[in-house]
């Protein structure tokens, strides 16, 4: 629903390189610290056969009589089409005379009084008026925020979103996608629910830098089996503003229940690779894919590590042990699984930060080893 306003209560931090401890919101402030999973769309990035026409783009999955409508939001809005349409999936499952308890009316959901202010005389019953009301309130909202990405597309998508869940204002005064688990919740699954349901070529439609070319033959294997995905690529807003850990660009799993010092589950390869590098400051592990396209992988925080420089490993075979180490002081923080992914053309070994950073979690949605799967 649109123009909810600001939140009542605390919600979850997220960590970045340092892992994930979140903070499930309790009535009247009580805190529980626990590690909490992200809810995707989809364990595995397969895209549906489309119903549509073929319209030669990557749109998928869309009512033939909105297809147009929603390319031409998405171009009005600078927000990516697959974006909108996985909208309005989640807020009406494409039922133009859908009316919630709260009173938001038609395909999009707009409140009355947000609806007047969008699309003042119109229908909010028609489902072509409001599909273009739905891309000109993206707009404003993305206009209102999108100082805060400092150019990073990725991050305007998701704070426009985020001010779509919880209001520009709730945005503006977080400086960032504010930190309630209901808002977080929304942005990843609109993020996640866009690539895997309407995007024709199963990429990442949120603007992240990610991998656009062939990923080679077979399928991998989850490096973190029986985790849950608790952190993702790009920028979050856990730290102090400008400092350099909000900038994430790894995905975090982590097994459940696991607090700091204790040891997880056992980290595997999902591909065949050879160990190029060993980073001992984050207990890390460099592995360069030995098949096409040859990707370096990065297995970092672990609580012990189990392979050498020059080691030729199959897919499974085990790395080292999921932990909470790193920046020099041993179990600083909850027990996961840092994983970053490097393109080809990364020096050898890599190292975060270099450049070549790219999005593990559609690669690992696509080759079939995405978490919980």
């Amino acid at each position: 629903m649109k123009n909810k306003g600001l939140l009542i209560g605390a919600g979850v931090l997220i960590s970045m390189l340092v892992g994930v401890i979140a903070l499930l919101p309790l009535l009247f402030g009580v805190f529980a610290t626990v590690i909490t999973p992200i809810e995707t769309a989809s364990s595995k990035c397969s895209p549906a056969v489309t119903t549509t026409s073929d319209t030669g783009e990557n749109l998928i999955n869309v009512p033939a009589e909105y297809v147009e409508d929603v390319k031409k939001a998405g171009e009005d809005s600078g927000i990516p089409a697959e974006i909108l349409a996985k909208q309005i999936q989640q807020e009406s499952n494409w039922d133009p005379n859908a009316v919630s308890p709260a009173g938001a009316k038609g395909l999009t959901q707009f409140i009355p009084s947000t609806w007047e202010a969008i699309a003042p005389g119109e229908d909010p019953f028609d489902p072509h008026a409001a599909i273009a009301a739905q891309g000109r309130y993206m707009k404003q909202l993305k206009d209102q925020v999108q100082h805060l990405a400092n150019g990073d597309a990725n991050q305007i998508v998701k704070l426009t979103l985020a001010a779509y869940n919880a209001g520009p204002g709730a945005v503006l005064s977080y400086g960032g996608i504010p930190p309630y688990n209901e808002t977080q919740h929304y942005v990843e699954i609109i993020t996640s629910g866009a690539q895997v349901n309407f995007s024709a070529t199963c990429s990442q439609v949120d603007g992240a830098k990610a991998w656009d070319g062939d990923l080679g033959t077979g399928e991998w294997t989850n490096p973190c089996p029986g985790c849950v995905f608790t952190s993702g690529f790009g920028m979050r807003n856990v730290f102090p503003p400008g400092d350099w850990k909000n900038n994430h660009v790894g995905v975090d799993l982590a097994t459940p229940g696991l607090g700091q010092g204790q040891a997880g589950v056992e980290i595997i390869t999902p591909t065949d690779m050879t160990v190029v590098g060993i980073l001992d400051a984050d207990s890390c592990v460099i592995a360069k894919q030995n098949e096409a396209p040859g990707f370096q992988f990065g297995f970092c925080h672990l609580h012990a590590i189990d392979v050498n420089v020059g080691q030729n490993l199959k897919r499974g075979d085990i790395i080292g042990t999921e932990g909470g180490t790193g920046g020099g002081a041993k179990f600083a923080f909850a027990t996961h699984l840092h994983f970053e992914i490097y393109d080809p053309q990364s020096p050898i070994p890599a190292y975060p930060y270099n450049g070549h950073n790219i999005n593990p979690e559609p690669i690992l949605k696509e080759k079939g080893a995405w978490v919980n799967s």
